[in-house]
C-alpha cells in the first residue's frame, strides 16, 4: 500500500509490488522450511519467553518467529525493489526506445549494487539484536563452535539473516523481469489502441 501512496498507481509500482510480493513469498516458504527443518522452537528471546509464562500453550512461538523472519525481510525486499523499478522507469522515460533486455540488464546491474548493501544491513541488524548472547558466548571461549551454532537464539539469527537475504536476491530478477515487461509493453498497447 505505501508503494501506491508514494509512486502512485503506475508500471513503477506495479513492478515494485510484483518483485516485493515474489521475494516475500521465496521468503515465507523458505522460512517455514527452515523452521520446521532446523526445529527452530521460536522462544529464542526473552520477550517470548514470558509471553509463554503468560499465555501458556496460546501462542504458536513458531508461527511467531515465522512472521518475524518475513517483517524483518520485508523492509529491504521493498527497498531493492523500488530501487529497482525506479531506475528501470526513469531509463524508460529518458530514452523511450530501450528495448527489454537493456531494461532487465539494467535492473539486474541496480539490484546487484543495492544488494550487498541491504544484505550487510540485514545481516548488521540481526547481529545488533544479538549482540547481548554473542558477548556472552565470548566470555566463554572454551564452548564448541558447534555448540554455539545449535544455540537456538544463534540458529534463529542465522536462519533470518539467510532467509532474508535469499528473498533479497530472488526479487531482484522478479522486479527486473517484471518492471521491463510492464514498462515495455503499455506503450506497444497505447501504439494499438490508436491505431
Amino acid at each position: 500500500a505505501t508503494q501506491l501512496i508514494v509512486s502512485g498507481r503506475n508500471v513503477k509500482a506495479a513492478g515494485a509490488i510484483i518483485g516485493t510480493i515474489g521475494g516475500i513469498l521465496i521468503a515465507g516458504i523458505l522460512s517455514v522450511i527452515a523452521i520446521h527443518g532446523t526445529y527452530l522452537t521460536g522462544i529464542a528471546e526473552e520477550q517470548a519467553g514470558m509471553l509463554k509464562a503468560l499465555y501458556l500453550q496460546a501462542v504458536d512461538f513458531r508461527e511467531l518467529l515465522f512472521a518475524g523472519i518475513v517483517l524483518g525481510a520485508l523492509g529491504a525486499v521493498m527497498d531493492v525493489a523500488v530501487s529497482i523499478a525506479s531506475a528501470q522507469y526513469e531509463m524508460k522515460q529518458l530514452a523511450p526506445k530501450t528495448k527489454f533486455d537493456v531494461l532487465v540488464s539494467s535492473g539486474m546491474s541496480v539490484g546487484r549494487d543495492v544488494m550487498g548493501t541491504m544484505a550487510n544491513t540485514l545481516v548488521l541488524a540481526y547481529i545488533g539484536g544479538a549482540l547481548p548472547l554473542i558477548l556472552l558466548i565470548s566470555a566463554q571461549p572454551d564452548l564448541p563452535l558447534r555448540h554455539v551454532l545449535n544455540l537456538n537464539m544463534i540458529a534463529t539469527e542465522i536462519v533470518r539473516s539467510l532467509v532474508g537475504s535469499i528473498g533479497l536476491l530472488c526479487a531482484i530478477p522478479i522486479t527486473a523481469y517484471t518492471t521491463a515487461f510492464l514498462i515495455t509493453i503499455r506503450p506497444r498497447r497505447k501504439k494499438r489502441a490508436e491505431a
